[in-house]
């Protein structure tokens, strides 16, 4: 080998160990903002040559690559947010969320340059040349028994991008995939007025099952493709905020949307009070219909009697005053 290339050779290697690998957990913020280098085992690579334009289509390449995932523990308050978006503590309606991709034996000095620029939570390729992934995931929250700490296990379990013209879909099936697993301790509280919070004691990547299998009620799964921003397809709750997202952008369109809308408000109670005037013997039972018909039919043979005037008087006999008491007269005795 030429002393030129063996020169670069050895300071490029040089620099190589100088820099180093950036490790699995990489801490920002003591107890409040870690980033995790998940090892993404058998995923797809992508890459975009940008050599020749910005406009290059991605293409998959065969690599040892990791997830990027930030998580965030705000000072004042006791949630988690994973790149951005709240997973823990969790509601009906679960975030999307999306991880950039590096290649596994990234350096320190580029994950550093990653955090400072800001493209944790950003949607597009950094320093190290990939892409990004939807991820699906599942999560569990478990409290220590007699201590005011608990764990938090995120698994991802599915990736999916879009990026490639064809886009991919991967299961992290591989049994030595590893998962995020947080130690969290709750901070005394020294006042009414302070709120719950916690702080992380620990963050580890760990096999699957580290602490047994979660049960069902503590764990929260999250397909990427069977959610958007109205929550799960399919479901009522999806469908109502939907519905009332389209209504919302429709008034915003104009007056004449407005005016519509009114009148179609107007036009509903209008056929309400119709089907509560008209509707009612409708919903009768036979029995009910046939009484009705009964009061009826009296009521109007009664008050044809009285037009005719075959209503007359009756007697004191047919009364019954007569013969029912006797006056007794009062004497005096000697």
């Amino acid at each position: 080998m030429p002393f030129p290339l063996l020169f670069i050779a050895i300071v490029s290697l040089f620099q190589f160990s100088i820099a180093g690998v950036a490790p699995e957990i990489t801490t920002v913020q003591e107890g409040y903002n870690i980033i995790a280098k998940l090892p993404c085992l058998g995923c797809p690579f992508l890459v975009q040559d940008t050599s020749r334009g910005e406009n290059e289509s991605w293409t998959v390449r065969t690599d040892d690559n990791a997830l990027l995932l930030n998580i965030t523990l705000p000072y004042d308050s006791s949630y988690i947010e994973l790149n951005g978006q709240r997973v823990w503590p969790a509601y009906s309606k679960l975030q999307k969320i999306y991880a950039n991709q590096v290649v596994q034996d990234i350096s320190d000095e580029n994950l550093q340059a990653i955090i400072s620029t800001g493209q944790l939570e950003s949607s597009h390729e950094t320093y190290s040349g990939g892409g990004y992934f939807g991820l699906s995931y599942s999560q569990s929250l478990r409290h220590i028994r007699n201590a005011s700490a608990f764990i938090f296990q995120l698994d991802i379990i599915e990736i999916w991008s879009d990026l490639p013209p064809t886009p991919i879909l991967h299961k992290l099936e591989n049994p030595n995939q590893k998962m995020l697993e947080l130690l969290l301790l709750q901070k005394p509280v020294m006042s009414a007025l302070e709120p719950i919070s916690s702080e992380i004691i620990k963050a580890e990547l760990v096999s699957r099952g580290h602490h047994g299998k979660a049960q069902n009620k503590d764990q929260q799964v999250m397909h990427f493709l069977e959610w958007d921003s109205f929550g799960q397809k399919g479901t009522l709750t999806h469908y109502l905020s939907s519905w009332g997202s389209a209504m919302l952008n429709f008034l915003d369109s104009g007056i004449w949307a407005l005016l519509a809308v009114i009148f179609g408000i107007l036009l509903l109670f209008v056929l309400v009070c119709v089907i509560c005037i008209f509707g009612c013997d409708f919903w009768q039972d036979d029995y009910s219909q046939a009484q009705h018909g009964k009061a009826r039919g009296q009521r109007r043979r009664v008050r044809g009697d009285v037009e005719q005037g075959k209503v007359g008087f009756k007697s004191a006999e047919e009364l019954g005053l007569l013969g029912r008491g006797r006056v007794v007269g009062l004497g005096k005795s000697d």
